[in-house]
């Protein structure tokens, strides 16, 4: 008895073994006509003010067939407590992408391959853009004209707003659909690039054996020399007149501490059978020159 015991639990074990290492796929089974509405509530705080704000997203599946999906989001509404400039940017947010659709393609498991209206998406945000560098222009005059050259900014943001920065974007934000067409595991690792250009590493934890339970983490992952040509590219597009100070010196600057920049996210994930999105909880905490950004969200289906 004892030894069919133990040949059971060592069954078992292998079967478990292998499926871990097999992995679960992401891979949801929409319908044509799916509509799922999701609202996130968070607190954010930076430099010490909590912020509370809420926001709601719809998804809408207009197209379904055996080559993948078109996924329609729209938000619906942004919200805040804050009644200073962070307030005034995240209603000026809301006013210029309230009721703008984003129609995203995507591959037969539901990961995002493309943007059908991309030239509308943009045009959209580079209108927010401009209205946003004008807020922040009339709140502090004398700061802006002194050290942001506006007009370069604006140039900057139009050059780096293509279709695969907002791919990017979505794929590396934790959302109802950035797990799309993965296979994980617990312990499965990977690495992108996440939409200001930085390099992250992502671990993948399988909070339930069927995938219906996920936990991400991310991290940054680069290297001195990663974090230099960032900053000297930067630098290029914004101030190519500092570029030659800020190289022969940007050793001694990084060394000080003065550029430091960490970053760490964590992220459950819950689905339903048909692979929707259920809630999503995330904890992010950034430090950048000595700011420190911290925020932490629930994002729950609150209607379908």
């Amino acid at each position: 008895m004892k030894k069919v015991m133990t040949t059971l639990v060592l069954l078992l074990t292998t079967v478990v073994m292998s499926a871990q290492v097999t992995g679960v796929k992401i891979a949801p089974k929409y319908q044509k006509g799916d509509n799922k509405l999701y609202r996130t509530v968070g607190t954010m705080t930076v430099g010490g003010e909590i912020i509370n704000v809420l926001s709601e997203t719809r998804y809408v599946v207009t197209e379904a067939n055996a080559d993948g999906y078109v996924i329609e989001t729209t938000l619906e509404k942004m919200d805040t407590d804050s009644k200073d400039l962070t307030g005034k940017v995240m209603q000026l947010m809301q006013g210029a992408m309230k009721g703008v659709k984003t129609a995203f393609t995507t591959d037969a498991d539901g990961k995002i391959t493309g943007i059908k209206n991309f030239d509308e998406v943009k045009e959209n945000a580079l209108k927010m853009v401009d209205e946003l560098f004008q807020t922040i222009s009339a709140e502090l005059p004398d700061a802006t004209s002194a050290a942001l050259p506006i007009d370069m900014l604006k140039q900057q943001v139009g050059s780096r707003l293509t279709q695969e920065t907002v791919i990017a974007q979505s794929a590396t934000s934790p959302g109802p659909l950035s797990l799309n067409g993965k296979t994980i595991s617990t312990g499965t690792m990977d690495e992108s690039v996440d939409q200001n250009g930085r390099k992250v590493k992502n671990m993948y934890f399988l909070s339930a054996p069927d995938g219906s339970k996920v936990k991400a983490t991310t991290t940054l992952n680069m290297t001195k020399e990663d974090m230099k040509k960032m900053i000297v590219d930067q630098l290029k597009s914004m101030m190519p007149d500092q570029v030659s100070m800020v190289e022969q010196n940007i050793d001694q600057i990084m060394d000080s501490g003065m550029l430091k920049m960490e970053s760490t996210q964590t992220a459950d994930y819950e689905f339903l059978p048909n692979g929707w999105l259920k809630s999503l909880r995330v904890e992010q905490k950034q430090e950048t020159m000595g700011q420190t950004t911290e925020m932490n969200t629930k994002t729950e289906l609150v209607e379908e």
